[in-house]
């Protein structure tokens, strides 16, 4: 047979794997793809060389021949076991193309690295959201109290404050709310469809707050505690503290916004 028949070339890449694998000096465990290439041969049954063949094996290699034999597949597997420890999928060495697995393991590892830098992201994200909302809720103004739509029909007296106000309204609209130290809030729609908000003290009686708004606006009617000038509804509040009712449809919201008392 011509010594460089495909078989001649197949015993002599073999001779160098073996020398590789089972030398003094073997490196073949950091190589996926030569251990692959040396079980691809060892299975194909390459390993016995043909009669006459006087090519001469050195001595440290015929000496590594009584070493026993590495078990190629529990190698690939035990490099598989490191690769999946660090985040990368197994990868099967081809016969054909080597390199096309090393390739492949490092876009599985780059595919691997960007998907936990993304999630990564995202939870850092969300953490801070998170933060920046209980800051906010912390922070910023709470609401007081919540006061519910009632059954109450429109009175005199709040005809009377829609009058004080030159308001024309659709009177089938009026819808009144619990009230809350000792006033109520007051909704209607006006003759051209913009939302009216109006905050009504019984005592007086007296009206504040009025404001109207096209729908879709946030609306709301802010007055003033004054304590001092015999408000008694308002004790417990600094003078010139502001009270919002923030008109949610079938409640309204009331959030205290207290004056400073220095000075």
């Amino acid at each position: 047979m011509d010594a460089s028949s495909p078989s001649s070339d197949a015993e002599r890449e073999l001779g160098e794997l073996r020398r590789r694998a089972y030398g003094p000096h073997s490196d073949i465990q950091a190589d996926r793809a030569a251990l692959a290439r040396l079980a691809e041969l060892e299975t194909a049954g390459t390993g016995n060389p043909p009669e006459g063949d006087d090519t001469e094996i050195d001595e440290p290699a015929a000496a590594a021949e009584s070493v026993p034999v590495v078990d190629v597949a529990r190698t690939v597997s035990a490099a598989d076991r490191r690769d999946q420890a660090a985040g990368i999928a197994p990868v099967v060495a081809s016969s054909n193309d080597p390199s096309r697995s090393r390739w492949h393991s490092i876009w599985l590892y780059a595919t691997a690295t960007r998907a936990h830098r993304s999630w990564s992201v995202a939870g850092t994200l969300v953490v801070l959201f998170a933060l920046a909302y209980s800051l906010e809720w912390l922070i910023g103004p709470h609401s007081d109290a919540t006061l519910h739509a009632t059954e109450h029909e429109a009175d005199d007296v709040v005809f009377l404050m829609l009058d004080v106000l030159g308001a024309d309204v659709d009177r089938s609209s009026l819808r009144g709310y619990e009230p809350y130290r000792g006033v109520e809030p007051w909704f209607s729609v006006d003759r051209q469809g913009l939302q009216c908000f109006m905050i009504i003290d019984r005592s007086g009686p007296t009206v504040d707050g009025a404001n109207c708004v096209p729908p879709g606006v946030d609306l709301f009617a802010d007055i003033g505690a004054w304590p001092l000038l015999g408000d008694d509804s308002m004790d417990g509040l600094p003078d010139g503290s502001i009270i919002r009712f923030h008109h949610r449809g079938d409640s309204v919201d009331v959030s205290l916004y207290p004056a400073s008392e220095a000075g």
